[in-house]
């Protein structure tokens, strides 16, 4: 083989693990921002205080931008309690849904991905389960 092939065939491998090591650093980034996200989210509006404690303002704007702040606050919180019961039954329903259609085997398989693969997915099931 000659040294140009080589050099070609290395660069195309280099050039192949550059990517499946970006494809897989980004699903790792993105699922620890999403179940940071999940487990505490309020990080959002947390960092969006943050920014506006940047700024100075006037009593009058900063009684304003209070006033606004509590009411997305109040909403959110009424969206989470409206959301969050309503997601869990989606999720539970259709576990069981999958759970009907597999053999025993397959069941543990099943459980076990997702509680490797989405353990905040999984906390949820166990959650309802124990509910019962």
């Amino acid at each position: 083989m000659n040294i140009q092939l080589k050099r070609i065939i290395a660069f195309v491998l280099i050039l192949f693990v550059g990517v499946i090591i970006g494809v897989m650093g980004t699903r790792i980034a993105f699922r620890a921002l999403l179940a940071k996200a999940l487990e505490k989210p309020s990080i959002v509006s947390e960092k969006f205080d943050a920014s506006l404690k940047k700024l100075t303002l006037p009593p009058e704007q900063e009684q304003k931008v209070a006033q606004i702040l509590k009411e997305f606050h109040d909403q959110r919180q009424n969206l989470r309690a409206e959301f969050q019961p309503r997601l869990r039954k989606i999720l539970t329903d259709t576990r069981q849904g999958i759970l009907a259609e597999l053999t025993h085997e397959q069941q543990i398989e099943f459980r076990n991905a997702v509680r490797d693969e989405l353990p905040l997915l999984w906390q949820i099931f166990e959650d309802r389960q124990t509910d019962r």
